[in-house]
């Protein structure tokens, strides 16, 4: 069963273990890059395969090119794409939310902090679900720049191994914030937002799970 918002807040089973203010997301992610965890860990692989790529589909310097465009191509693979891509990564983020019941979904951004994001106001969210919104843009827009990496001519992998790479830095802070729930793998999570206030809050059960049972 999931809490409500007073249980979570008044009930001695719950103890608040972050307040995160939307103005403090990108110093959060930054403090969390190196915290172990799989969606942690598989950012920083796609990242790396996606530099390499990018080094070495570089026009001219392994293959030939006749013509090899090369501002063209930066300014497609690091700007013109993953700015396309924020549309669909942010709806993406919505599906999970909408499935699950949530009506008061908004979108927002932090130009100075140079995030988009999508939250469900005060809509409670368990771990599981949490997860699924996570990470429903990283596997789908992973998957679909790969598969048109693999079909596309040389100076077309070039530019989409860039895209790769923007975006898989992009789900830096949605991997970053799984990784602080995994922390508290014992006990049961949960996590709501204050869009008015501009702030994520998130809960832990004060027993574990195995003394639940």
């Amino acid at each position: 069963m999931t809490p409500g918002i007073d249980e979570l807040e008044e009930g001695l089973a719950w103890e608040k273990v972050l307040t995160l203010s939307y103005a403090e997301i990108a110093p959060f992610v930054i403090s969390n890059l190196r915290r172990f965890s799989l969606p942690m860990a598989l950012v920083w692989i796609i990242s790396a395969g996606a530099l390499f790529l990018s080094v070495w589909l570089w026009p001219g310097l392994r293959l030939p090119a006749d013509n090899p465009q090369i501002i063209t191509g930066l300014g497609a693979g690091l700007a013109v794409i993953p700015l396309l891509l924020i549309p669909l990564h942010e709806g993406l983020h919505l599906i999970p939310f909408r499935l699950a019941g949530a009506n008061d979904i908004r979108m927002g951004a932090d130009l100075r902090q140079g995030i988009v994001y999508v939250t469900a106001h005060r809509f409670v969210a368990g771990r599981r679900l949490f997860t699924m919104v996570a990470l429903t843009p990283f596997f789908i827009i992973t998957t679909g720049i790969t598969i048109a990496l693999i079909l596309s001519p040389p100076w077309w992998q070039w530019v989409l191994s860039m895209s790769l790479l923007v975006h898989t830095t992009m789900c830096a802070g949605d991997a970053a914030l799984l990784g602080f729930m995994g922390s508290y793998k014992n006990r049961r999570l949960f996590t709501w937002d204050d869009a008015d206030r501009k702030e994520a809050y998130f809960y832990a059960s004060v027993r574990s799970e195995n003394e639940n049972l």
